[in-house]
C-alpha cells in the first residue's frame, strides 16, 4: 500500500503533456469575412496536420482576430487580437500594449516566432526581446508582397516587409519566381549586402493540395471551361473574356463557369458554391481550366485545386507556371493565338485531354501537403536542441533544476517568483538548457520532474 506522502505527491504534481517547443504564430488576415477560407488559415491548418504527424511535442499559440475552428487542436491555444479588416490597414496596425498583455511572458514561454506578416515582424521581435525575458528564434512565411504588379495603392509596405524578413532565419515564399521578383525589386532600396542577406533568408516553400482525385468524373460537363480566379486586373479576366468573345464568334457550343468573378456574356455562368467539398466536386466536373495571369501570380491555389481533381489547365508560359507543371507541359501558351488554339482543341479532343491527365499524375501526386511541408525550413531542423543557444551550467541553473526536482512540477510563474527574476535576465537560454535535462520534462506552462 502506498504511503499518504506518495498520494500527496501525486495530487500535488500535475500529470502534464510534454511540449518541448512553444511556437507563437503571428497571422496575416486578408479574408476576415470567412477565416476558414483565408490563405493563412488554409496554410496553417495543413502545417499543423503535417507537423503533428512528424512529432507530438509542439505547442502552438495563435494570435488571431477571432476563434478559428480548424486551428482548434489539443496542442493549440488561440489569443484573440482584433485586427482591421482592410488589408492595408491590417498591415499598418500594430497594437503594442494589447500584444504585450496577450503574450503574458511571466507565465508563458515562447521558443519560436512563426510570423506570417513580415510587415509586423520587426516590431514584434523588438517587443519580445526588449520588453520580456524571452529571446525566441524567428522564422516566417510571406503570403503577399505589395508590389506594383498586384496592388494599386499609392503607397506600399514592401520596404517594411523586407525589414521584417531580415529579422528571420528563414522566410518561405511559394515559388522561386516570386523569390527572384522580390530580390529584384529590393534592389531599388537596399544595397548589395542586404540583397545577399535576403537571398539567404527567402526560400521557396511550395504549397500543397488537400485532396487528389484523378479519376474520370462521373458528372462531366461537356465543353466546359473553368475560370476559378478572382476578378482582378492581375488575373487577366478582361483579356480572357476578350479571347472568349473571339472564340464565341466561331463556335457557340461552350460554357465558361466562374466561381469568383462575373461578366455579362451569353456563354458565362456564375456559380455559387457552399463548402469546400462542393467546390472540389464542381471543379472535377469541368473539362478544362484556364489561367490568364499577366504580371503577377506567385502561386495559384485555384489552379492546383483543378489539377488535383484531374482538370488540365491552359497556363501562361511565364510567372510561376513552368515551375509548377514543368517547362515541357504541353498546355503552356505564349500569346493570345496560342491560347485560343489550345483551348479550341482541348474542347473537342478527348484523347489529348486524357493524355494530359496521365502526364499530370506524377506532378500532382507530389503536390500533397505532406510532401511539401516536410521539406520547409530544411526539414524543420529548427526543432533541434543543439541549434538553440543555451546557458552553461551555473549556480543559478543548478538552483532551477533543484527547485523543479524538489516540487515535482512548477509553472513558469512559480519559477520566476522563486528566482525573483525580471525581464532583464534572458530566461530562454536557461529553458533551452532545461530541454536537454533527461530528468525534466517541459510542458505548456511549466516544468515537471520525470
Amino acid at each position: 500500500m502506498k504511503s499518504n506522502r506518495s498520494f500527496q505527491r501525486f495530487f500535488d504534481t500535475p500529470q502534464e503533456k510534454e511540449y518541448k517547443y512553444n511556437i507563437l504564430v503571428y497571422p496575416n488576415i486578408t479574408y476576415p469575412d470567412n477565416l476558414e477560407k483565408d490563405s493563412y488559415v488554409v496554410v496553417m491548418r495543413n502545417v499543423l496536420d503535417v507537423l503533428n504527424k512528424m512529432r507530438d511535442d509542439l505547442f502552438f499559440v495563435f494570435i488571431t482576430p477571432q476563434f478559428v475552428k480548424s486551428l482548434d487542436r489539443p496542442n493549440t491555444e488561440q489569443l484573440i487580437y482584433p485586427l482591421p479588416t482592410f488589408p492595408n490597414a491590417m498591415r499598418a496596425h500594430f497594437d503594442y500594449f494589447t500584444l504585450y498583455k496577450l503574450i503574458d511572458w511571466r507565465e508563458r514561454d515562447i521558443d519560436i516566432i512563426y510570423s506570417h506578416l513580415p510587415e509586423h515582424t520587426l516590431q514584434l521581435v523588438n517587443l519580445i526581446y526588449n520588453s520580456t525575458n524571452l529571446s525566441p528564434r524567428v522564422i516566417g512565411y510571406c503570403h503577399w508582397f505589395e508590389l506594383p504588379e498586384n496592388v494599386g495603392f499609392q503607397k506600399r509596405f514592401f520596404d517594411l516587409n523586407l525589414l521584417g524578413i531580415l529579422e528571420m532565419e528563414e522566410c518561405g515564399v511559394n515559388t522561386k519566381w516570386l523569390r527572384n521578383l522580390v530580390l529584384d525589386r529590393a534592389k531599388e532600396t537596399f544595397n548589395q549586402n542586404y540583397i545577399e542577406m535576403l537571398g539567404h533568408i527567402i526560400k521557396p516553400h511550395y504549397l500543397g493540395v488537400d485532396m487528389i482525385d484523378l479519376s474520370t468524373p462521373k458528372k462531366a460537363r461537356p465543353k466546359s471551361i473553368l475560370f476559378n480566379h478572382r476578378d482582378g486586373e492581375y488575373t487577366g479576366l478582361n483579356w480572357f473574356v476578350s479571347c472568349m468573345d473571339k472564340l464565341w464568334e466561331r463556335r457557340k457550343d461552350f460554357k465558361v463557369y466562374m466561381t469568383l468573378a462575373q461578366r455579362d456574356r451569353p456563354y458565362i455562368e456564375k456559380v455559387s458554391i457552399g463548402d469546400r467539398q462542393e467546390y472540389m466536386d464542381f471543379v472535377k466536373s469541368m473539362r478544362i481550366g484556364v489561367g490568364c495571369f499577366k504580371n503577377y501570380s506567385a502561386w495559384s491555389i485555384s489552379t492546383t485545386d483543378g489539377l488535383s481533381m484531374g482538370v488540365p489547365y491552359i497556363l501562361p508560359n511565364d510567372l510561376c507556371y513552368p515551375e509548377m507543371v514543368g517547362g515541357d507541359y504541353p498546355l503552356l501558351y505564349n500569346n493570345e493565338k496560342e491560347f485560343i488554339k489550345k483551348l479550341d482543341r482541348m474542347l473537342d479532343d478527348d484523347d489529348i485531354r486524357n493524355d494530359i491527365v496521365k502526364l499530370l499524375k506524377p506532378i500532382v501526386e507530389k503536390m500533397t501537403w505532406d510532401e511539401k511541408v516536410k521539406d520547409w525550413f530544411n526539414g524543420w531542423m529548427i526543432f533541434d536542441d543543439r541549434l538553440h543557444p543555451m546557458i552553461s551550467k551555473t549556480e543559478a541553473y543548478d538552483r532551477i533544476v533543484s527547485y523543479i526536482h524538489k516540487h515535482g512540477y512548477v509553472s513558469k510563474k512559480n519559477l520566476m517568483e522563486y528566482l525573483n527574476w525580471s525581464m532583464r535576465i534572458d530566461f530562454t537560454r536557461y529553458r533551452n538548457r532545461l530541454r536537454t535535462e533527461k530528468s525534466i520534462m517541459l510542458t505548456k506552462d511549466g516544468y515537471q520532474k520525470r
